[in-house]
């Protein structure tokens, strides 16, 4: 769960929660902010392979480490530049900088997730992990920021709760303990093997 809460936060801050934040908070153009989200998936849909394969070359936990670091160093204050002076611009840079740490951080942490998972439950252990973290984290980010917003009078309060997730991804990144061999670029011969069709073995 803690290493799916920074996958399911920063996804609803970025998609789910622009369209609010930017009309109710920001109180920018409604069409600006779905145009915002529109590049926020196309941003996704770009990065996520290439995350995944750089997992395979260098592993996964180096880059589960650098995206959540980086959360962890910039949600807040990129949110505050953008609400210190509001603009679709704006906007648009920091949600498309949040969901670059996203899909970074996904593309690896989907893969992980699922080979740490003993092979007898992996699927039931993948899918009990995952709805949890988006239940518990993701699916009430709307409802913790506004109500954070609201409590704290600070715009940029989302940022904490996003650091918050990314703190727990950097934890579960650096103490999951895979099984051997899968926290390291693939074998050349495996490689091979998956690049031409053949098995490897």
């Amino acid at each position: 769960m803690m290493l799916s809460s920074m996958t399911t936060v920063s996804f609803y801050l970025a998609t789910a929660y622009t369209p609010t934040f930017g009309a109710s908070v920001l109180h920018l153009a409604a069409r600006g902010n779905l145009v915002v989200t529109l590049c926020v998936g196309a941003c996704n849909f770009l990065v996520l392979p290439l995350s995944g394969a750089l997992s395979d070359r260098v592993g996964r936990r180096p880059l589960l480490v650098v995206s959540t670091l980086a959360a962890l160093l910039t949600a807040y204050p990129a949110l505050s530049w953008l609400v210190s002076a509001p603009s679709f611009a704006r906007l648009l840079l920091v949600e498309l900088w949040l969901s670059f740490l996203y899909a970074s951080y996904n593309g690896a942490m989907a893969v992980l997730l699922t080979e740490i998972m003993p092979d007898t439950v992996r699927t039931a252990g993948f899918a009990l992990a995952y709805s949890l973290a988006t239940a518990v984290f993701g699916g009430f980010t709307p409802a913790i920021c506004t109500y954070l917003i609201h409590q704290t009078g600070n715009r940029a309060v989302p940022g904490a709760w996003l650091s918050f997730a990314a703190t727990c991804g950097l934890v579960a990144a650096v103490l999951v303990r895979p099984a051997s061999g899968i926290d390291h670029p693939l074998p050349d011969s495996l490689a091979e093997g998956i690049r031409t069709g053949r098995s490897g073995a």
